[in-house]
């Protein structure tokens, strides 16, 4: 897992996990040894043990030659427990396929934990080395065919899977490097190597140009490889890379298209209405506790939204249950009676719903009832020498018009979980909107006592308890508000929030827990604290640390009435501390992605500004690695931009005279502290869609000074910090300003029925926010007709109709989906709006009448010209 170096891109996804997140660890594997699945496995050498993995597919049978698997893991995954390489990349989406994974796969881990991160798996090196005999010692130990070897690798394996490619041309069947890189002199090597390579356009770790720098000079020496690049796909691409079915497939045909191949393997079949499972992750082992990270603010404006989706999202086995047994005495002609109704459901349909905060803790909840029947399975009375046994009995409530059930809840935080204290309930049915059907079947005992009187007696007991039967359906509200509750905790569990992290290797992986709330008359406000994993899972901490807090109080919340989430970037010290601590952040500088950067480790521009270099002659080399020696932090300026502060940074700087030396020797460091202040922007790529954008504001402030360090003998000590300062702002302004200042879109919150949209981003000390509105909708005429239509919403009738003009747009500002029609001769044209959508009302074929489409953004609009054939001839141009 290679990350992106010092861009202040983390902050990126304030929204992402951010309203729901908790999560889960998968449990511990047994200790009963695998013969098949994920097998642990050493491989011995003069250097001693090594852990690796190897895939054995569940249906293995050695009668059988299988296709195998090399895979090359990233930077992240470095280690030696041999389980690392398999919790990134391919390994988790073999384990959704593992039941018909048809190949046998093989997961080596790279060791040198301070090399070179692009040269990780090079051939020169022991652990790219020890790869191929690990792959060779798996052909030894099962049934593998030796001509269906196949290579892939992502991020640094992306690099080691195009350098292996190009050393062992007529090896692999075929090969898929992911996020990598390489020479463009082996183009010739692998003009007739089956490739096909993915990368995502967003990667700003390793830029997509690496990979189609390849692809070019694979092509120009003859070869025909194939390329995907999913339009988000971003540096964690391999979970497209590797969730697509049909790479699986190529992979064993790699002459044939993917499109047209059978496929080998796939994810189990779904069932109706079941959503795909999520890609596995890592067991999250909790290390730091930081409060205060991020706040929720849900406004009414929000909550109004909230309601709108709630009757279509609520399951109806939610609605549905049993109440509690009835017991009662009555009278009749004398007599006295015990009378107990038992059996006793409920069903209903949820119509409406409204949420809305209205003071200090108090958090109201209205469901609108409609066609509720409680069925009462069967009524007993016994009395002296009497006694009768009834038939179930239907109460129907609310069949004309929504019966309103009003809650009042308190939020609160127990034990780092949202719940929801009642406090208060309202339930009243209407006479004219419920009725009482009579018993089905009487059976009476003793004198006097007939069918008739027995079922007009029930009915008309029933009809003199409503204020029994309010009771009774103000008793589920318990139930209700459990069930809110662990739907709450459920959509919670596995979520993170981990964000896109400035550092090249180890990204935190990370969850949100409710920590304090807050209700008043606009709103809620919900302050969530931030657990990190431990950096090594299989090492945790004996304790799980706890910070300071970084954000505001849940006092502090602003109570606007929309929906707004602030994340404090402050949270940025502590994590980056615990890595510090770790010593696992240090990046060659050739490795980064800043060409000017890669100087610092060139003999001769290092001889310039560290004269003393210049007597070791041509035989001179360099290694400079930049290591993060204290936290990097966010600042606020009075009056100006936040900053990127990183005081301790160091570019350390070792040396080697003889080329047949295996080690370097240290030689000179250099204190580095740099800041460089950004600018948090909204903007919009195109009109359905909002980003954040994360701007430099100006050039960054670096001051450095460096030293010889202890043990080497200098002949001339001068050191000129004001040359290494100058390379290393050419290198760092190349960087952030390679492909533009960093966005990321940030998606709608869905609701599940309505819509918000992000519609302000900015900076307020100390947090950076986002605020969501409804996002509206939006039909423009496009045509040179009128356009007549009628609207309706989730609760009103037809509105209307309206006349759209050619070329004018009409704007709808909601946040639910809105029903559209348009009278067509004897009938009407439907459609469903969603919310947040752009519809626009079109010729799409020359000479046709003009319709209601999804509207062309301004890149659609440019591709489809693109496209268009050149006329042929001057009349053509005419026409």
């Amino acid at each position: 897992m290679l990350r992106i170096f010092f861009a202040p891109k983390w902050l990126l996804p304030l929204i992402s996990g951010v309203l729901l997140v908790s999560g889960f660890a998968r449990g511990q594997a047994t200790a009963v040894p695998r013969t098949t699945g994920f097998v642990p496995r050493i491989f011995k050498d003069d250097a001693g043990n090594h852990k690796y993995t190897v895939f054995v597919p569940h249906g293995y049978t050695p009668t059988k030659k299988w296709p195998v698997i090399l895979f090359l893991h990233g930077a992240g995954e470095r280690g030696t427990d041999g389980v690392l390489p398999t919790q990134y990349g391919l390994g988790p989406l073999i384990r959704l396929r593992e039941a018909n994974f048809p190949y046998i796969a093989v997961f080596p881990q790279s060791e040198e934990m301070h090399g070179r991160l692009l040269k990780g798996w090079s051939l020169d090196t022991a652990d790219g080395k020890r790869a191929i005999k690990i792959l060779e010692q798996v052909e030894k130990d099962y049934s593998v065919d030796p001509k269906r070897e196949i290579l892939t690798g992502w991020s640094m394996g992306g690099y080691g899977a195009w350098e292996m490619a190009a050393a062992f041309p007529d090896r692999w069947l075929s090969v898929v490097p992911v996020s990598g890189g390489g020479d463009e002199a082996w183009g010739e090597k692998l003009k007739n190597v089956p490739i096909w390579a993915w990368h995502g356009p967003k990667d700003r770790t390793v830029l997509a140009a690496e990979t189609q720098k390849m692809l070019s000079a694979v092509r120009t020496a003859g070869g025909q490889p194939r390329y995907t690049e999913p339009p988000e796909g971003d540096h964690d691409v391999w979970q497209d890379a590797y969730d697509d079915d049909a790479l699986y497939s190529w992979m064993l045909s790699p002459q044939g298209d993917p499109a047209k191949l059978a496929l080998v393997t796939a994810r189990p079949r779904l069932a109706a209405g079941q959503k795909p499972a999520p890609i596995p992750e890592p067991p999250f082992v909790p290390a730091i506790d930081i409060p205060r990270a991020a706040y929720v603010r849900l406004g009414n404006e929000m909550l109004a939204a909230l309601a709108d989706s709630i009757p279509r999202i609520v399951p109806q086995d939610a609605l549905v249950g049993r109440l509690n047994d009835i017991s009662d005495t009555t009278q009749s002609d004398g007599y006295s009676f015990s009378v107990v109704m038992s059996g006793l459901t409920y069903q209903a349909q949820l119509a409406r719903a409204s949420v809305k905060a209205y003071r200090k803790d108090r958090l109201n909840i209205q469901l609108g009832l409609q066609n509720v029947i409680v069925t009462i399975g069967g009524t007993s009375l016994s009395g002296d020498r009497h006694s009768a046994e009834a038939g179930p009995i239907n109460i129907v409530i609310g069949h004309q018009r929504p019966v309103w059930l009003s809650i009042d809840v308190t939020p609160e935080v127990v034990d780092r979980k949202l719940r929801f204290r009642q406090v208060g309930t309202a339930f009243s049915i209407p006479d004219d909107n419920w009725y009482v059907t009579a018993p089905a079947g009487v059976s009476t005992h003793g004198f006097g006592m007939t069918q008739n009187k027995v079922s007009n007696g029930l009915v008309s007991g029933l009809y003199g308890r409503k204020h029994t039967l309010e009771q009774q359906v103000a008793g589920v509200v318990p139930r209700l508000i459990a069930e809110l509750e662990q739907r709450f905790d459920a959509t919670a569990a596995g979520k993170t929030a981990a964000g896109v992290w400035p550092l090249p290797v180890y990204q935190p992986r990370l969850r949100l827990w409710p920590e304090a709330v807050s209700t008043d008359e606009n709103g809620v406000s919900l302050v969530l604290g931030m657990t990190a994993a431990a950096i090594d899972p299989s090492h945790p901490p004996t304790k799980v640390r706890a910070m300071m807090p970084v954000g505001p109080a849940v006092a502090d919340v602003p109570q606007t009435t929309s929906l707004q989430v602030g994340l404090a970037p402050q949270m940025l010290g502590p994590l980056t501390e615990m890595l510090v601590e770790a010593d696992v952040v240090r990046v060659h500088v050739a490795d980064t992605p800043s060409t000017a950067m890669a100087k610092l480790a060139e003999a001769a521009v290092m001889a310039e500004a560290v004269p003393d270099l210049k007597r070791h002659g041509s035989q001179l080399a360099v290694w400079s690695e930049i290591v993060l020696a204290g936290p990097i932090t966010v600042i606020d300026i009075p009056g100006k931009s936040p900053a990127l502060d990183a005081k301790q940074l160091k570019l350390l700087v070792s040396i080697k005279t003889d080329p047949t030396a295996t080690a370097f020797k240290p030689c000179a460091e250099f204190d580095i502290a740099l800041r460089q202040p950004f600018a948090t922007r909204l903007v919009r790529p195109v009109e359905l869609t909002r980003a954040v954008s994360l701007a430099p504001e100006g050039p960054a402030q670096i001051e450095v000074t460096g030293r010889f360090v202890s043990g080497y003998e200098a002949q001339d000590e001068q050191i000129d910090n004001e040359r290494i300062k100058t390379l290393f702002a050419a290198g760092w302004d190349e960087f952030i300003s390679s492909g533009g200042p960093p966005q990321a879109t940030i998606p709608d919150i869905n609701l599940g029925y309505a819509r918000l949209r992000a519609e302000e981003a900015g900076w307020t000390a100390p947090i950076l926010y986002a605020v969501f509105k409804a996002p509206g909708l939006k039909i423009t005429n496009s045509s040179d007709k009128p356009l007549v239509y009628e609207t309706k919403g989730p609760y009103s009738g037809w509105g209307g109709p309206y006349t759209l003009k050619p070329g004018a747009v009409h704007e709808y500002p909601i946040s639910y989906p809105m029903i559209y029609r348009r009278r067509m001769g004897t009938g009407y044209q439907v459609y469903t709006l969603p919310a947040g959508s752009h519809s626009e009302f079109r010729t799409k074929v020359p000479g046709t009448a003009p319709d209601l489409y999804k509207a062309r953004e301004p890149e659609e609009i440019a591709k489809a010209l693109e496209e268009l054939p050149p006329p042929k001839d001057d009349e053509e141009k005419k026409k």
